[in-house]
């Protein structure tokens, strides 16, 4: 049963597309021996790959696109860095969007908008199935800082470069405007740079109730309070930290649920009044 939550007159439904398996050094300056029950018997920690789905008067939409049909296998070179002596078959699979949509109700064609935090291939990888969109009727939304570095900077064969310019080509990419801005009545686009140079936040009001797709502002739960845990990718460190704690310090103030792309159990939360995360479907604190 997939996660969901209202929000005012919407319901945002959890989509997972895969998975990814990874090792401790994928997030510098987290001591994962203070963080029982994270890391699994293969010493990786497991996160969701996926998207969210919005439904409500404005239509159905999508916060990303998931990773695609992925198989990535897990780098021998990673595994004896990390010292992982049973390391998992996979470092990411994916692949199971389109089903988790059927479940949902929805059909390719009923997407009319995607919206996407950040063009890393994990968020983009359902925008192009075997040369033309995958959403016919969608427009893409991505942030127009993050192409230089991440479509014109890497190889002409590199995946998310090809997927951006099939894209590209076929029409649907629309960029952010710059600065923060209301999409469309109950739907704004906050920029929020650190992790890629065009990496957006999503803020969904509806009846009095918030709630904040983050994307990858945060990946691990202990970067609520600790902000010298960073992730790999992060190309500005220091931006990614002084956002989380601005925007942490502002949703624990409203209570705004945080919807983070590969956070998960729950995949909603809320910060409590002494710095804990709770489930925003129930009243449970969490580790």
């Amino acid at each position: 049963m997939a996660e969901k939550i209202t929000i005012g007159d919407y319901t945002v439904t959890v989509l997972s597309d895969g998975y990814s398996n990874l090792p401790p050094s994928a997030y510098p300056g987290a001591d994962f021996s203070r963080l029982p029950g994270l890391l699994g018997e293969d010493g990786t920690y497991r996160i969701r790959i996926g998207a969210h789905l919005v439904q409500g008067p404005a239509g159905t939409f999508l916060i990303d696109a998931g990773a695609g049909e992925l198989s990535m296998p897990f780098p021998a070179e990673l595994a004896e860095a990390n010292g992982l002596s049973n390391p998992p078959q996979h470092m990411a699979s994916a692949g199971n969007l389109p089903a988790a949509l059927a479940a949902s109700g929805v059909a390719p064609e009923d997407v009319t908008g995607i919206f996407i935090t950040h063009l890393h291939l994990d968020h983009i990888g359902w925008l192009i199935k075997d040369g033309a969109p995958y959403f016919p009727n969608a427009t893409a939304y991505y942030g127009a800082e993050d192409w230089g570095l991440l479509v014109d900077a890497v190889a002409e064969d590199d995946p998310t470069r090809v997927l951006m310019h099939q894209a590209d080509k076929a029409g649907i990419l629309r960029t952010y405007e710059s600065g923060d801005y209301e999409l469309f009545p109950g739907l704004s686009v906050l920029h929020v740079p650190g992790h890629t140079p065009g990496h957006v936040m999503i803020a969904l009001e509806s009846g009095g109730q918030k709630l904040w797709f983050t994307g990858d502002l945060i990946e691990l739960p202990s970067q609520l309070t600790d902000r010298h845990i960073h992730f790999m990718t992060d190309v500005d460190r220091a931006l990614a930290a002084n956002a989380r704690d601005r925007l942490f310090a502002q949703a624990k103030k409203e209570q705004i649920v945080i919807a983070a792309a590969h956070l998960a159990n729950p995949s909603f939360r809320k910060i409590t009044h002494n710095d804990t995360w709770t489930d925003a479907t129930a009243a449970a604190v969490i580790a």
